[in-house]
């Protein structure tokens, strides 16, 4: 069972590589790709018409697909929305892939479309731009204060201010999509969550009005495109190699506390719920961008794994009954289908149960399945009529022009799918033994949109809190806080209405909390967050915490947090911790935020001195290294690292000491986490003092962690010699009177005058460019922590009386031993040779100048070939400039961020590298969404 578990989530690893552009995975078995491609016709893809398209699609039993619009009505669509009266608003990325290599992509030829139905038929007969001139825009919603739109790098709010259904005032709200230029891997989605937050998928930010102004705030990153939510307002997304993830709790809760917000597995968030991560399309599938490897495709020529998935929708319409509300949807774009997805939150983790149809031709297929290549399904979305709506992008050529692999070129380039043409198509799944409405409901007026919020359409109801929000009407207040009035559904609507209004009040919230039903219960807790946090209500959400739903509990816990740090009960989370499974002990020390240094010292004090638990070792551990990183996030009086060390030195417990240390070092290779600078040295890390093995050990897994002045082996650094220990003496000396100065006493730089140095590349990464700099100086421009200098640092080299070469040499050294730095000290010999080879300059080096030198780098330990070893694959760690990539051996890489002693990260992904006591990597540990693998370093590929 742990081998067959290893291997699964090792190949999910893999999958998520692929997905992030890493490298091609392969699982080493399954049939040769290349004899599937040898025998495998590829069936013509020519442009048909939308009436030939929809002959091509197989559907569930009992459904019926519809055209809603097609060109030249909508091009390239890639996400809708609705304004209140149903008219639709359409993104047309039409600068998307103009040919196989992506040229002309910066063309300003996106629009924005409004579809109108005149004559209530369900098919689109009229289209007006709403704005145009846009550059690939990515996403939209349509809200009361207007239609916000993504368009890189832009977030604009579009107003139509004459009702003619073009934009006519347009307001630049903040960035969008910034940073990564590959539209694959850009900000999207736009979701209103029930919440009264607009969520984004491949973005760290939400978004929430007051009014009109926009207010930005940082959460967690989520998903590759699209986004979705369900009636509780939980968040669902994916990546092209994942059907279906979900954040089963609020990721937010995380954020407040520095250690949970920093630990590489958050439970409840990001939580893959599919097992069963196979397509099942009707037509075969040569060209997938990585049909070449072995996986990827059916011994039949099918796709195999998704690597195309792009967006979903939670089915919260009354279309297709009771029975399918609450059901995943999600397309995908290479295959050409839609999956459904029944899911099951009793479960810890959430599971799903992927549906399969009987098909005469291939035995199961999707929902939705088409035998045409060009059915580019990228998104889906619940209609105001309550179906499910699916978002064709129609053409052949889907994959960006950065990913496209030598064999999907040549497979688009042979059977002329290159050019996109102009053509799009919107399609409804219509349930067809049920009635269907054309035309939403009205809600103009207060008593529509309060009626609304009982409507069995999802899509009813969110359009009517977000009007309710926004418009504030003083007769709607009374009539919402009458939660007796509405169902469960219009309940939780009510509250969270009444919380963005700033309305909500203690007796409404009271009855939320003693509502009969348990998702009610929980949207109150969530939504009453602002009462706790002004000090009312701490008995009420005391009481919740034994609520006979576990679910309840849960949320309760996370609420705790929002109280005051003097009104959290203290003494009842110190008693549940030991015995929390998991999930609920991650809400716990997100509870405790501000607490953590007296929760630590009470939980020693209540901790069996041996014999622990499991439990106690898990909570003790979760417990330190939470203590550790809020303390260096924010010392206080009595509480900071040094008195941290002091708790674990003074526990008499072995146990104890080993536990904690336990939880001090995992938090250590979390990301983010820094060295930390103690004034002096601390007795744990005194080497005289005899201790037992298992101390010693968990002492030396932390001491890289920290550092000191005169430390002699930060980072885990091998310790100076003795001579070197002299110069670097003397280094600092010579830094003090002739450093300083510019640089300033602590290293950080002065404002105007010179950059810092503290985790300088240019200090830390090549003893080459380290001395060439001293020696001749460094002109400008250079960016140092993201700013630029245009100054000239003058050089040292002729000054021999200060900047001999045994002088330089400790300077260099100290630079290199100062600040938490923990890299190589510089020797005489080198400043010597490099100085002789530069003897004949006399300007400063530029930077350009200095890169193209070749070097001995820093970060050249970590270069090589490692190997998975359960399923036998390789990845290669190369180094580009003064950055590490990764990829499979001899094809392209992707740059990591460097985020700790030896932690690189890229995107959701993270390896942490490991080494001797000589600073020698032996292998890694690859982490994504809470999986984990190791990997060992080969000697040779």
């Amino acid at each position: 069972m742990y081998v067959r578990l290893l291997v699964k989530r090792a190949a999910l690893i893999l999958a998520a590589l692929a997905a992030l552009g890493w490298l091609g995975w392969r699982l080493w078995r399954g049939p040769d790709p290349a004899t599937i491609l040898a025998n495998t016709p590829v069936p013509p893809a020519p442009v048909l018409s939308p009436e030939d398209e929809l002959a091509t699609f197989r559907v569930a039993p009992g459904f019926r697909v519809e055209l809603v619009a097609a060109e030249p009505l909508v091009v390239d669509p890639v996400a809708i929305d609705w304004d209140d009266e149903g008219r639709l608003f359409v993104v047309e990325m039409r600068g998307f892939m103009p040919d196989v290599d992506g040229n002309g992509e910066d063309a300003p030829t996106g629009r924005i479309v409004v579809l109108e139905d005149t004559d209530a038929d369900g098919a689109m007969d009229r289209s007006t731009v709403f704005a145009d001139g846009l550059v690939l825009p990515r996403a939209l919603a349509v809200l009361p204060q207007g239609v916000l739109i993504g368009e890189r790098p832009n977030l604009w709010l579009c107003r139509d201010t004459d009702d003619d259904l073009k934009c006519d005032e347009k307001t630049r709200l903040t960035s969008y999509a910034e940073g990564n230029a590959n539209p694959e891997h850009q900000e999207n989605a736009l979701l209103p969550g029930l919440d009264n937050w607009i969520y984004n998928a491949r973005s760290d930010r939400r978004f929430r009005f007051e009014g009109d102004e926009l207010i930005v705030e940082p959460t967690a990153m989520r998903g590759q495109w699209g986004m979705a939510q369900d009636d509780d307002g939980r968040l669902y997304y994916n990546h092209n190699s994942g059907f279906l993830y979900v954040d089963s709790i609020s990721a937010d809760y995380l954020a407040r506390q520095p250690g949970t917000a920093s630990s590489t597995t958050k439970i409840g968030v990001n939580v893959g719920v599919t097992d069963d991560e196979i397509v099942h399309g009707v037509r075969v599938a040569p060209g997938l961008n990585r049909a070449y490897l072995p996986g990827t495709l059916r011994a039949d020529g099918r796709q195999n794994k998704p690597t195309g998935v792009s967006g979903l929708v939670i089915q919260r319409g009354d279309q297709y009954g009771d029975e399918y509300v609450g059901d995943a949807f999600v397309p995908e774009a290479a295959g050409g289908t839609v999956s459904r997805f029944s899911l099951d939150h009793s479960a810890r983790p959430p599971t799903a149960r992927h549906h399969l149809y009987d098909d005469p031709e291939w035995e199961q297929r999707e929902f939705l399945a088409s035998t045409h290549e060009r059915f580019r399904p990228v998104d889906a979305r619940v209609g105001p009529d309550g179906a499910v709506w699916i978002i064709d992008m129609y053409r052949g050529l889907i994959q960006h022009a950065d990913f496209v692999s030598p064999h999907l070129r040549q497979h688009v380039l042979q059977h002329g799918l290159e050019a996109p043409g102009e053509t799009g198509r919107l399609w409804r799944i219509v349930r067809e033994d049920r009635p269907i409405a054309r035309t939403p409901p009205p809600l103009t007026s207060v008593d529509d949109q309060v009626a609304a919020l009982d409507h069995p359409n999802g899509w009813v109801r969110d359009r009517a809190q977000r009007r309710l929000v926004y418009d504030r009407s003083p007769e709607a207040t009374e009539r919402l806080r009458a939660l007796g009035a509405f169902g469960p559904r219009g309940r939780r609507h009510a509250l969270w209405i009444l919380a963005g209004r700033g309305e909500l009040d203690l007796d409404t919230w009271r009855r939320g909390l003693g509502d009969g039903d348990p998702a009610t219960r929980r949207t109150a807790l969530r939504a009453g967050e602002s009462l706790l946090a002004a000090g009312q209500g701490r008995a009420d959400v005391i009481a919740r915490l034994d609520d006979d739903s576990a679910d309840v509990r849960l949320q309760a816990t996370h609420s705790l947090g929002a109280l005051p740090e003097s009104q959290r009960p203290l003494e009842w989370m110190l008693d549940r911790g030991p015995s929390a499974e998991p999930l609920l002990r991650q809400a716990i020390l997100s509870g405790l935020a501000g607490l953590e240094f007296a929760a630590l010292q009470e939980a020693l004090r209540r901790a069996p001195e041996s014999d622990l638990t499991d439990g106690d070792r898990a909570w003790l551990e979760d417990l330190a290294g939470a203590t550790l990183r809020a303390v260096q996030a924010r010392p206080a009086e009595g509480a900071n690292p040094t008195a941290v060390l002091d708790v674990i030195a003074g526990t008499a417990s072995e146990s104890q000491q080993v536990t904690l240390l336990s939880g001090i070092a995992t938090t250590q290779r979390s990301p983010g986490a820094s060295r930390v600078e103690l004034a002096e040295e601390h007795g744990l890390f005194d080497e005289g003092i005899s201790r037992s093995d298992d101390v010693a050990t968990s002492i030396r897994r932390v001491r890289r962690g920290f550092t000191w002045p005169g430390d002699p082996r930060p980072g885990g650094a091998r310790a100076l010699a003795e001579a070197e220990e002299a110069r670097r003496q003397r280094g600092a000396r010579l830094f003090a009177d002739s450093c300083a100065a510019c640089h300033g006493v602590d290293g950080r730089g002065t404002p105007g005058q010179a950059p810092s140095l503290v985790g300088s590349p240019w200090v830390r990464d090549s003893d080459q460019w380290l001395v060439r700099i001293v020696l001749q100086g460094l002109t400008g421009p250079v960016e140092i922590d993201g700013k630029e200098w245009n100054l000239t640092m003058p050089g040292h080299g002729d000054d021999l009386e200060h900047f001999g070469d045994e002088d330089l040499a400790g300077l260099l050294t100290f630079l290199r031993r100062a600040w938490g730095h923990a890299e190589d000290p510089v020797a005489p010999e080198t400043v010597r040779r490099i100085r002789a080879e530069t003897a004949d300059r006399s300007t400063p080096w530029t930077v350009a100048e200095l890169r193209a030198l070749p070097i001995d780098h820093r970060l050249d330990r970590y270069v090589g070939i490692y190997e998975v070893p359960v399923i036998g694959t390789q990845i290669e760690i190369a180094r580009q400039d003064s950055r590490l990539a990764v990829g499979q051996p001899g094809t392209g890489k992707a740059q990591l961020e460097e985020s700790g002693d030896g932690l690189f990260l890229r995107d959701e992904m993270s390896i942490q590298f490991d080494a001797d006591d000589d600073g020698v990597v032996t292998g890694a540990r690859a982490s994504y969404g809470g999986m984990s693998f190791p990997v060992s370093k080969l000697d040779s590929p």
